[in-house]
């Protein structure tokens, strides 16, 4: 007697009988991250700015006859001249610090020395102090003699100053693209929720 094997049937797994849809993140939900990241760039943006328009650059303009304005201005503004009128101005002189690094070095700025107070004439310290010495050398000449020709000297440190503006309106601008990313994923995903009949109040 012959025994006749029948043969078995390969199974092939095709997934589950319900397979359960992909996770869709509401409009709702996206609209709300959006808001929220718009809103996080906003201070990014104040300190941006507010570094980026640090009165850095120092003027000093002086007219025949003993005249002299100083001006203070940033990337984006700058304040109102301070004017000197003859005989405030008193003399310019060298200001002496250290290092704050702690490793005992001299650091050297010029300042305008009035009737009024002492004023910088440059944002940073200096490490040549024949540096800084150019420039009182300057304004002692031409007080010693008002009716020489007028000069206008400055110091402009911006580009030093404002890096940690420049970091923070780098960082302001990619947070704002990534809210609006998330604006327009949140519009995308509403008109899909009407045409569905799933939006919230339909």
């Amino acid at each position: 007697m012959r025994l006749r094997v029948l043969g078995t049937r390969v199974r092939v797994y095709d997934g589950a009988v319900s397979d359960t849809a992909p996770s869709v993140t509401p409009s709702r939900s996206l609209f709300i991250g959006a808001i929220g990241v718009l809103a996080l760039s906003v201070p990014f943006f104040v300190f941006g700015l507010g570094f980026l328009d640090t009165k850095a650059r120092i003027e000093l303009q002086c007219q025949r006859g003993g005249g002299c304005a100083l001006t203070r201005s940033g990337w984006l503004t700058k304040e109102r001249p301070l004017a000197f009128y003859p005989g405030e101005i008193q003399s310019a002189r060298v200001e002496r610090s250290r290092t704050p690094r702690g490793d005992q070095q001299n650091i050297y700025r010029p300042v305008l020395v009035t009737t009024r107070g002492e004023f910088p004439l440059s944002h940073q310290w200096m490490e040549e102090e024949r540096e800084a010495n150019r420039t009182v050398v300057s304004v002692n000449r031409f007080l010693k003699n008002p009716e020489s020709p007028g000069f206008t000297l400055w110091h402009d440190n911006r580009p030093q100053a404002s890096r940690m503006g420049l970091i923070f309106t780098v960082a302001a601008v990619l947070v704002l693209l990534f809210g609006l990313w998330l604006t327009w994923r949140a519009v995308r995903r509403r008109r899909q929720e009407r045409a569905q009949g799933t939006a919230p109040g339909v």
